[in-house]
């Protein structure tokens, strides 16, 4: 055997006394990073593009609940609701995900949700209902890094569209697709992080927190009793799995009083009013047009080698659509140069490229591509640090994200 002497032999015992401190004092603390998600703000690197989004995020205003702490997935109340079918777009979801070129994706949100396969996918989307979140809610949330479901600790604003389980476990995030999963840690235990993106929402209190408990799997939900959001007195009665077009109306809201608004007069909603046409438009056009029908209005960026930058491509909800006057609508708007600014990684985590071209990246991996132009399948690379991401999950050319 051989021994340890002198200096050695100090080391050693300083080695065992940090580790055992190390120990204690991480136990002490139990804290657990959250990032905040806002309202209409999509994630750094979504299943699904912002243009693509199933549906579209809502102020709450007068719903906004008044609990907090642990809450039973089949608990009336629980959540919101419209009568906008749009707000999450089941069928949209499948299409998407059974697409060929979107195989690596589907594989993976499949994995992420717990199925045996791909073919399982339509069977638990059709048994999946769309609500609308009525607190600030804690989830696990996955995005889409290196052909890769990524998860992290979520805090979804009141307001954020979902489906949701038989069990009133959310499951997806409707504005881009991200499958969600149960926030496996005390209410207590989060430490919530906000950065420039998800900008803290003034209805933020960190003592009204709400975590899912999903309902026992041998009671599952039949009908979700929701507050409805546009007329947060009365209630909407939703049959599992249905998408919202054969809610029975109901005389009061359940689940007791609603808090009000706490978010000041842009928190209010009211009657729903078409959205405008705003693809090509200016940002500052744009702004000026949706702000005049009563919307607020969200951005979110993307790379274009074509347009002009500022230049509006995208919006959610689509225009001639229904949509409840001071709600919000995203507008997806054109940065320069090929590259996305505003969407910068998570936690010195790498966030995918963009098509497969060659792509320079500050400080990340150039990674696998997002979504192109051509719709072809092409592989992935990239370097740390600057390095190059060559070759889109879906094809098409510009630089790497």
């Amino acid at each position: 055997m051989k021994r340890i002497r002198g200096r050695g032999r100090a080391l050693v015992a300083l080695t065992v006394v940090l580790a055992v401190f190390g120990l204690l004092t991480t136990g002490c603390v139990g804290k657990v990073a959250v990032r905040a998600v806002a309202r209409g703000v999509p994630t750094a690197a979504p299943f699904f593009k912002q243009a693509m989004a199933l549906g579209a995020d809502i102020a709450v205003g007068k719903a906004l609940a008044d609990f907090s702490g642990e809450r039973d997935g089949g608990d009336p109340g629980l959540y919101g609701g419209t009568r906008d079918a749009g707000r999450c777009d089941k069928a949209k979801l499948v299409e998407f995900l059974e697409k060929p070129e979107n195989r690596g994706k589907a594989q993976e949100w499949a994995k992420t949700q717990g199925l045996d396969g791909v073919g399982e996918i339509e069977g638990f989307v059709k048994r999946l209902t769309p609500v609308v979140l009525r607190a600030d809610t804690l989830v696990r949330n996955h995005d889409f890094v290196k052909g890769r479901a990524k998860a992290f600790d979520a805090l979804l604003e009141a307001g954020i569209a979902v489906l949701v389980d038989q069990f009133g476990k959310p499951a997806v995030q409707c504005t881009c697709g991200n499958p969600l999963k149960s926030f496996d840690h005390g209410i207590g235990d989060a430490d919530v992080k906000f950065d420039d993106r998800n900008k803290e929402w003034s209805s933020y209190d960190s003592k009204k927190v709400t975590k899912v408990k999903p309902a026992p799997k041998e009671e599952p939900v039949e009908v979700y009793e929701l507050v409805d959001v546009e007329e947060p007195n009365s209630g909407l009665a939703r049959e599992t799995g249905s998408d919202g077009t054969d809610d029975e109306v109901l005389p009061e809201a359940p689940g007791g009083p609603s808090e009000g608004p706490s978010d000041g007069p842009s928190e209010e909603t009211g009657p729903p009013v078409e959205v405008p046409e705003v693809r090509g438009l200016s940002l500052e056009e744009a702004q000026v047009r949706l702000e005049a029908a009563g919307f607020e209005v969200a951005t979110a960026e993307e790379a274009s080698g074509t347009a002009v930058p500022g230049t509006v491509l995208g919006q959610s909800p689509e225009p001639a659509t229904q949509a409840p006057s001071a709600s919000l609508v995203t507008v997806t708007v054109a940065v320069p140069g090929g590259s996305v600014t505003g969407a910068p990684p998570v936690s010195g985590e790498p966030t995918d490229g963009v098509g497969t071209g060659e792509g320079t990246v500050g400080g990340q991996d150039g990674g696998t591509g997002e979504v192109g132009e051509a719709g072809e399948v092409g592989g992935g690379s990239g370097s740390d640090g600057g390095g190059s991401g060559s070759g889109g999950l879906f094809g098409g050319a510009a630089e790497g994200q």
